[in-house]
């Protein structure tokens, strides 16, 4: 099986009252495409010609909470949910 990567957007919760809640938002697709990469490569390049729309879509997810993001990044789907290949 060959290395997926996937775009996260990592969020700070702003309101004290939303500490325990999920932070982080995986960008399944876009324009109704799915958004995955084979290579780390390609998902950064991805985030750096794309990032201030990521933010924003990331924002609007968690509205009406006040969010800030702390960062976008590319990460191998099969390792960080712990999958064995």
């Amino acid at each position: 099986m060959s290395s997926v990567y996937v775009i996260l957007a990592v969020m700070l919760l702003l309101n004290p009252a939303h500490k325990d809640e999920p932070d982080v938002l995986e960008i399944l697709s876009v324009n109704g495409k799915p958004l995955h990469f084979e290579t780390i490569e390609e998902c950064s390049q991805h985030i750096e010609e794309n990032g201030f729309e990521i933010a924003r879509f990331a924002i609007e997810e968690f509205m009406p909470k006040p969010v800030m993001v702390r960062g976008i990044i590319c990460v191998n789907k099969q390792k960080a949910l712990g999958v064995r290949i």
